[in-house]
């Protein structure tokens, strides 16, 4: 009788010690979820003042160098030669703080959805990493939640960050199917893949910033992600079920950046 008490005691207590680390893991994504839609949210507000103070300021410069510009014929040489190096300047820093902004939180997610955000995001990624990048879309992506169509966007996003630093590929391919209500991403490139002990820890750790971000995010809507590699480059799968309710209402707070600084 004795015995069978304690085995009682000992397995309520296990119970409680369970539900406990359950409760905590929960508390824990909640959180990473939460610091994630901050961050996102403070990036949005970056590209926001980016684009309405800096940008601002740079386009009024322009102007102003353009005026001035009417009037080269009576400057010196040296003064004329300095004001074509002034619109130069001025038109590589415009081009560098919209590209900026546009990295930081791209205008299209809010104007007219991921697809559009993704097709841009991918051809501008290619122009400046000189990698060919292929993608591959449904030729219709309904409007969902924003938070995720951001999450979505930021893992196809580091995706290519990291075959930018660490794969040496020349190339890469994105491939996005939606399937019994989910989202189905495939990434991969032809790059040197990552060292079987490497891959070894990120599957089990989740190994550096990016990686643990993406599987916060992938998490955040109960969805999957798996990673392979080897000598013929690295493939990333993300599922993610697709919302079951309605896109959450854009206010005025949401309102999209503009396309052009």
């Amino acid at each position: 009788m004795q015995l069978r008490l304690g085995q009682a005691e000992l397995e309520r207590r296990v119970r409680e010690r369970t539900q406990e680390l359950q409760n905590a893991s929960q508390e824990l994504r909640e959180l990473s979820t939460r610091i994630l839609q901050a961050q996102d949210e403070e990036r949005r507000r970056i590209a926001r003042e980016l684009h309405d103070g800096a940008g601002q300021l740079l386009a009024a410069l322009g102007m102003e160098a353009y005026n001035l510009a009417q009037e080269s014929d009576r400057l010196s040489s040296r003064a004329a030669s300095s004001l074509t190096n002034i619109e130069s300047l001025v038109k590589q820093m415009t081009k560098d703080i919209r590209t900026m902004s546009h990295l930081l939180y791209p205008p299209l997610l809010d104007e007219v959805g991921l697809r559009s955000a993704l097709t841009d995001y991918v051809k501008g990624f290619s122009e400046r990493s000189g990698i060919e990048v292929s993608l591959d879309l449904p030729a219709a992506i309904e409007r969902l939640d924003r938070d995720y169509e951001v999450s979505f966007f930021r893992i196809v996003q580091e995706c290519l960050t990291n075959i930018h630093r660490h794969s040496g590929s020349k190339t890469a391919s994105i491939r996005v199917v939606s399937d019994e209500g989910a989202l189905v991403l495939e990434v991969r490139d032809e790059g040197r893949g990552m060292p079987a002990e490497r891959l070894s820890e990120i599957q089990s750790k989740g190994s550096g910033v990016g990686i643990r971000g993406m599987r916060e995010r992938v998490l955040q809507f109960s969805g999957t992600m798996s990673i392979e590699s080897g000598d013929s480059g690295t493939r990333i799968r993300v599922v993610i079920p697709t919302p079951t309710t309605a896109p959450r209402a854009r206010t005025s707070s949401d309102e999209p950046l503009q396309t052009a600084v």
